[in-house]
């Protein structure tokens, strides 16, 4: 995670975008005029306390003085708000605010904002300084509780919230990153009194606290870390703002899927600083929930416990609403797609309620997709696909669970400007200037419903049901190539699944959103690189003009297989501490390029791939059966005797230089006539490129291997026989 976070600053940060402050402004024009009189009131109070304290300290009474002003309350009650032009409190969960409101302390504001950090080398021990977190922690609650007095005497919007902190009690600023503990973060005020200790799930952003100035990458990396978590533990996240605060210099930063916007710094220890910062706060307190990255189509029921979710289907143009009974996939990472899954059931109504009808459940996916492929036109379209598979399927019932059935999908709806439109990063950075928005690819909000809801594979209780599993995945890969015309381009772990019937244990290929057209990649000069790292095909690392076939996703297939027979299928037999030791390792680390360069060692040949990765499988009794499954996909993907020594093994194709010295391609002689590439090209070189070009048959025969093996395993299970 760490890892991670330096890698989101090194390749993901634009830093001084004068724009990102006008990002959290509320959209509502009404809600932008009250936001904008509230902000230059607040700045004027906040100024007279700083001014009131400068001038004793001036005086020589600057100590008690300070003290004096450090008990200085804003009205401490809240009025029963009076409705004007249809303007209200909020109720919940937003703007709740308590009888009374204990005074807030100042003393820390006017030492944080006084703090002089020249230091070039920022040695100081942090006890030298002030304690930056609770001078945050004092303007943020002047801010808030200001608001919420004007607020009472005008009558303010319902979605408005009182801004607060929460932090360690013993949380101080160091040239030290303690990834263990919070540095601070802004919350929401309800008051109400609680024994529950505050987490990433209570936050609306975190902040990251360094005492000196030189350490603002610092800053950046572990905020960075924290917002990582902010999208892992609140499902309704679609993008975070967050805070860094180095010494005095505070910059507010977007997260959105590719990229960290950073506005420009904020001096908070000068007149001009503050006033950014305290118009930054206001917006924050009266913006739509939306434009602090909330999702509004999922939302929370407090009473109920529970989250419902709205989908809006493209196809008939209805929104249906689900109530999710589990969360069975968080967004783990700060970019990408933040793909979520939930389990859930549709909304009853009132009718269905007095029927005592029962809904059967379903996987809602959530996730914020590229349309078109990176570094490429392919258009990437899951819903779409998902569809048309569906209807071209619909008459094979033995497919019946193995790939995901569409039952509603479209892009997220969000209520703008009067209207709704479509969710996407567009709209998320509207108010962001132009030469910005182009640096931040384009993403898609989608939501899909799909059935039958699956399991992980990790939760299989053999060797032999993985079997069943994956000869039930290639079966519906292979079909949806041919009848459909598509290609996964992501087979992995986290994409098999599986689930139980009255007829035992099917599995089920999900994700398709880097799905494409084959005709597509046949198109294209050079395919771009798609999938999960550890189990893409040699060609798909190394970026290869070599079209990608059927025969990529295959490949990744016995990637996943060596993967788990050497960790273990399930939680029983895992063991993932010895796999750090063995070559396999090397596709799960570094880059592309050495994760393609291990794969040619460990596949050119069957001895080294015996020596390499199947040796530690091999030890293992129960595992036998996938030792031999592995040996017989290696043997007709990579050693086929059906096909010439030149379309065997990992042989790269001539160089121009090769060719140029007279080097011979090494190809079928023509009294090879059996030779399944006999009719390829001869001027195409290279094993992967001359088995691109006969990739149907030979899928064709991977396909009678796995069947072969399913059905072995399937009557060893009826058997009570299966390892």
């Amino acid at each position: 995670c760490i890892a991670e976070a330096e890698q989101t600053v090194n390749e993901g940060l634009i830093q001084d975008i004068s724009s990102v402050l006008d990002a959290a402004e509320p959209a509502d024009q009404k809600r932008r005029s009250w936001a904008n009189r509230f902000a230059a009131e607040v700045y004027e109070k906040l100024e007279a306390v700083i001014s009131s304290a400068q001038q004793s300290d001036d005086a020589g009474t600057g100590a008690k003085r300070i003290c004096e002003v450090s008990s200085l309350s804003v009205e401490p009650a809240l009025k029963k708000a009076k409705t004007v032009g249809g303007m209200t409190p909020a109720a919940s969960p937003s703007f709740q605010a308590s009888e009374q409101t204990a005074p807030v302390s100042h003393s820390q504001l006017i030492q944080w904002i006084s703090f002089q950090s020249n230091s070039e080398d920022p040695s100081t021990p942090a006890s030298h300084g002030p304690n930056i977190q609770s001078g945050i922690s004092a303007l943020v609650g002047f801010v808030g509780q200001t608001i919420a007095d004007m607020a009472a005497d005008i009558a303010c919007y319902d979605s408005m919230r009182k801004l607060s902190t929460f932090q360690k009690v013993e949380s101080i600023a160091t040239d030290e990153d303690s990834y263990q503990q919070l540095d601070i973060a802004l919350t929401m005020d309800t008051g109400s009194c609680t024994d529950t200790v505050p987490d990433h799930k209570d936050a609306l952003m975190m902040v990251a606290v360094k005492q000196f100035a030189q350490e603002q990458h610092r800053a950046y990396r572990y905020l960075a870390y924290r917002t990582r978590k902010l999208f892992t533990t609140q499902p309704n996240r679609r993008f975070a703002w967050g805070l860094t605060v180095c010494a005095t210099t505070v910059r507010a930063c977007l997260f959105v899927h590719d990229k960290v916007l950073s506005s420009e710094a904020m001096d908070v220890s000068t007149s001009d600083g503050r006033k950014t910062f305290v118009t930054l706060l206001t917006n924050w307190s009266m913006c739509e929930s939306w434009r602090l990255g909330y999702d509004p189509t999922i939302r929370y029921d407090a009473g109920l416990k529970h989250w419902e979710i709205d989908v809006c289907d493209s196809e008939t143009q209805l929104t249906r609403s689900y109530i999710c009974a589990s969360i069975c996939c968080s967004a783990y990472s700060t970019f990408g797609r933040h793909t979520r899954c939930f389990v859930a059931h549709e909304k009853p109504t009132d009718s269905d309620r007095a029927s005592d009808q029962d809904f059967p459940k379903v996987l809602i996916k959530d996730a914020w997709a590229r349309p078109i492929s990176p570094g490429s036109d392919i258009v990437c379209d899951e819903i779409a696909y998902l569809r048309e598979i569906r209807d071209a399927l619909a008459d094979n019932n033995t497919l019946d669970g193995t790939y995901p059935r569409l039952e509603a999908g479209g892009v997220v709806q969000i209520k703008y400007a009067g209207g709704v439109v479509d969710d996407n990063t567009q709209l998320m950075l509207k108010d962001i200037d132009e030469n910005t928005r182009a640096k931040v690819p384009a993403r898609i909000h989608r939501r899909i419903v799909m059935s039958p809801v699956g399991e992980p594979i990790h939760n299989l209780k053999s060797i032999d049901e993985l079997i069943v599993v994956v000869g039930d995945v290639m079966a519906a890969h292979s079909a949806i190539a041919k009848r459909c015309g598509l290609l996964h381009r992501d087979l992995s772990v986290n994409n098999i699944m599986f689930h139980r019937d009255k007829n035992g244990v099917r599995g089920m290929l999900i994700d398709f959103d880097n799905a494409c057209r084959i005709t597509d990649m046949e198109k294209t000069e050079q395919p771009d690189c798609v999938g999960t790292l550890p189990f893409m095909s040699i060609g798909n690392l190394e970026l290869s003009n070599v079209k990608r076939t059927v025969l990529d996703d295959w490949e990744s297939l016995i990637y996943i297989l060596c993967w788990l027979g050497t960790v273990g299928i399930n939680q029983a037999d895992q063991d993932c501490e010895t796999v750090h030791t063995l070559p396999i390792q090397n596709w799960h680390k570094g880059s592309a390029t050495d994760t393609a360069s291990s794969k040619r060692l460990h596949m050119n040949e069957v001895s080294y791939f015996v020596e390499y990765i199947l040796n530690p499988i091999s030890q293992v009794q129960e595992y036998q059966n996938l030792l031999k499954l592995l040996l017989s996909l290696h043997a007709s993907l990579f050693a086929n005797k059906r096909v010439s020594p030149s379309a065997r093994g990992c042989e790269k194709p001539l160089t121009s230089w090769e060719i140029m010295m007279g080097v011979q391609p090494d190809v079928p002689a023509p009294s090879d006539t059996q030779f399944l590439d006999r009719d390829v090209d001869p001027a195409i070189t290279g094993s992967f490129a001359r088995r691109a070009e006969i990739a149907n048959a030979l899928a064709d025969e991977l396909l009678e291997v796995i069947q072969r093996f399913r059905n072995e395993a399937l009557q060893r299970i009826s058997k009570g026989n299966t390892h």
